[in-house]
């Protein structure tokens, strides 16, 4: 064999062991709270390509495929009519949505993939691909933020949400 003939196959045995190490990385495993029994600390496993969002309730913080992230505007609060809301622009960093909002008119246009949503504050009727949706609870204004229901928006944005009561969670994961 000749210097490039090996040089070729070393680079070959590289990239092959390099891209088996990365299917070896597909599910990382990290340590978190049980969100049923929160003095118990279990590992899980999360798919890098499947997002997973815990958001206690009034908590500073969420959690996103196990990894704290601080919040920067006020924590989730459950309303009058028992719908966890969340700031607007919060939900639609951590899902990967694209957000207009329209300072006027207090319009909500929330879009990603197929799916668009337009929203109004304090109006109970939604549009979701321009279909009518009544609403438990409307967008809110609080301290300067626009507050969304939760539920609503990660559902019809095609992820799955549950609910822990015991300590106050929602878990979204799509």
């Amino acid at each position: 064999m000749n210097k490039f003939t090996v040089r070729f196959a070393q680079i070959v045995l590289f990239f092959l062991i390099l891209s088996q190490l990365e299917a070896c990385q597909l599910f990382k495993k990290v340590q978190i709270t049980n969100p049923k029994n929160p003095g118990e600390i279990v590992e899980e496993n999360f798919d890098k390509k499947q997002i997973n969002i815990r958001i206690p309730v009034n908590s500073k913080f969420v959690f996103v495929s196990g990894q704290e992230i601080p919040l920067d505007s006020p924590p989730a609060y459950i309303d009058e009519n028992s719908t966890t809301m969340v700031p607007l622009r919060f939900i639609s960093d951590v899902i990967g949505a694209k957000v207009d909002w329209v300072a006027e008119t207090k319009e909500i246009f929330i879009s990603q993939d197929t799916k668009e949503i337009k929203l109004q504050v304090n109006n109970y009727i939604a549009l979701v691909n321009l279909t009518e949706v009544q609403l438990v609870s409307p967008p809110q204004i609080k301290e300067e933020r626009a507050f969304v229901p939760l539920k609503f928006i990660a559902q019809n944005l095609g992820f799955n949400s549950e609910w822990i009561p015991e300590t106050k969670t929602i878990i979204l994961t799509k």
